[in-house]
């Protein structure tokens, strides 16, 4: 099964063959052997390279899960007293990893020097199998069900604009006045330009519009900051911001900030290793800190 991934992940017998200490025949004879077993073709094979078939892929897809969970399960049995180390593969959004993990990795590095981060920064949404991911950073609702979560904190969004802005345009004293504000979106996520309101004892959504989108979440704080637009962001990214006077809280009386969860998910099996626990615990807190550093002031004054 692990030579069955890796000629998957290399594309070939040959590669696979160094690695694991056997010949590329023999590589390829326990793939065939495999196959035999199964009584399915897993893979395609030409004389420069080796593809999945469909059913390689499904084979693939979860092997790698199986031996993550073997690789789990004698380390959890080794991780007393064991140090932390190894490679941590680990997929989040542009603003959650530069804004908030960025300026906590220092510590990070300090207390856990034998273990190696590798960042995937992306406000799509990736796949953890097929990228080989070890942790995935996730807001909002979760799709995966096959995967282990693990909730780390809270946030609540923010509709704010720089006092730039503000100051060159008609004022924003109901949610309708939006309608003809340039307001600024992400592309990655549609659903972020429908902003929820108090309707009575209903909600009510408008689809704000502007002429500037982008597809990272940072882009459009920074976007916000230089007095391009308003936003509808999460508090933890703001709230500083806000604090300082950079930007100014808006309809804070008819928006619904709609909690925000952040969560960490994991392929099965994953949670267990020591250098997965390590990262948990370093996310927990570093998240506890930030969520802590927004201002819990009342806004209703910045908002005259």
């Amino acid at each position: 099964m692990a030579v069955m991934v890796k000629v998957a992940e290399r594309g070939g017998f040959t590669a696979v063959a160094a690695e694991v200490g056997l010949t590329p025949s023999a590589v390829a004879k326990l793939v065939t052997r495999l196959e035999q077993r199964l009584g399915v073709r897993l893979l395609h094979r030409t004389t420069r390279r080796v593809t999945l078939t469909d059913e390689g892929e499904r084979y693939v897809s979860q092997a790698r899960s199986i031996l993550a969970e073997i690789e789990a399960f004698e380390a959890d049995l080794t991780a007393q007293g064991a140090t932390p180390r190894g490679l941590i593969r680990v997929a989040c959004g542009t603003s959650v990893g530069v804004d908030i993990l960025l300026q906590a990795l220092p510590d990070f590095r300090s207390r856990y020097p034998e273990i190696e981060l590798d960042f995937v920064l992306s406000d799509r949404r990736v796949d953890l199998v097929d990228e080989q991911i070890d942790v995935a950073l996730r807001l909002g609702d979760l799709l995966d069900s096959s995967l282990v979560a693990r909730h780390i904190c809270t946030f609540r969004r923010v509709i704010c604009a720089a006092p730039s802005y503000l100051r060159n345009v008609a004022p924003v004293v109901t949610p309708d006045d939006l309608l003809t504000h340039e307001c600024l979106n992400i592309t990655a996520v549609p659903n972020l330009r429908l902003w929820p309101f108090k309707a009575g004892k209903g909600t009510r959504i408008i689809e704000v519009r502007g002429r500037i989108q982008f597809n990272m979440a940072s882009a459009v704080l920074a976007a916000g900051i230089a007095g391009l637009g308003i936003m509808r962001v999460s508090d933890v990214m703001v709230g500083t911001a806000i604090e300082r006077g950079c930007l100014v809280p808006l309809l804070m009386q008819d928006h619904l900030s709609q909690p925000i969860q952040l969560t960490a998910l994991m392929p099965r099996g994953r949670q267990h290793t020591p250098k997965i626990r390590a990262f948990l615990s370093f996310l927990s807190t570093t998240f506890a800190v930030a969520v802590r550093r927004v201002p819990t002031m009342d806004f209703s004054d910045a908002t005259q």
